[in-house]
This record gives C-alpha cells, sequence and structure tokens, in this order.
C-alpha cells in the first residue's frame, strides 16, 4: 500500500515532466530533486515514461554513494522535500563542500542536460496536444 502522503507529493509524470535535473534540493543543485520526483511517482503508479533509478539516477546515487533502494524507501515513508534533502545529506559519503561544487559544475557542462531539456520538453507539448 502507497503512503498517501507520497500520492500527494508525486507529480503525475504522465502529464508533465520531473524537475529539471538542474533543480535543486537542499544541498544539491543538480539530478536530486529528478530523480525525487521520479521515485514518487514511480511510487504512486504515475510515472508514465520517466524511470526512477535510470543511469541519470545512477549517476546522482554512485556519486553521493546512497543506495537507490534505501532511498526510494525513505521517499515511501512520505518525507517531504526537505525531510529528503536533509537524509540525503545524512546519508551521503560525499561530505565535502568542495568535492560536490566540483561535481555539481561538471555536470553543467555536459551536453546531455540539452537532450534532458528537449526531451522534458517534447513530452510536456505531447500531453498538451
Amino acid at each position: 500500500m502507497v503512503n498517501e502522503r507520497v500520492i500527494s507529493l508525486a507529480p503525475d509524470l504522465t502529464k508533465t515532466s520531473p524537475r529539471s535535473p538542474r533543480a535543486p534540493l537542499g544541498d544539491y543543485r543538480v539530478l536530486a530533486a529528478r530523480a525525487l520526483d521520479k521515485c514518487r511517482a514511480e511510487l504512486a503508479g504515475i510515472s508514465g515514461p520517466y524511470h526512477f533509478n535510470c543511469p541519470m539516477d545512477q549517476t546522482f546515487f554512485r556519486f553521493t554513494g546512497i543506495d537507490s533502494e534505501q532511498f526510494k524507501n525513505f521517499v515511501a515513508t512520505g518525507a517531504g522535500d526537505q525531510e529528503v534533502a536533509d537524509w540525503i545529506v545524512r546519508e551521503s559519503k560525499v561530505q565535502d563542500k568542495t568535492k560536490l561544487a566540483t561535481w555539481e559544475f561538471l555536470f553543467h557542462l555536459n551536453p546531455i542536460n540539452l537532450v534532458l531539456d528537449l526531451d522534458d520538453w517534447f513530452h510536456r507539448r505531447k500531453q498538451r496536444a
């Protein structure tokens, strides 16, 4: 049974796209918020074409050293954005803010961002049609 709070927090990814890969969530300014949206939507059964723990999410989990299943189990409790952000900070193996800032900077330089933006744009246009 899915936690009612998860259902209320989950974006309906059959009708919209998850947050941008550059949307901040607490100390993390890339990927965390998007992974959270997809995780909630998957738990609620409204993930549409998006998949939690895809290769992009795995980039975040590898960097932080967080297990994706532990993340999913915590999100399943109905935790809000700030609670998830605080949990990530506690669980992350990366505590050096400089290392985090460097990783985020390099992520912004990656041209895959353009592909993600374009894919989200197509998804939103398709849903409006």
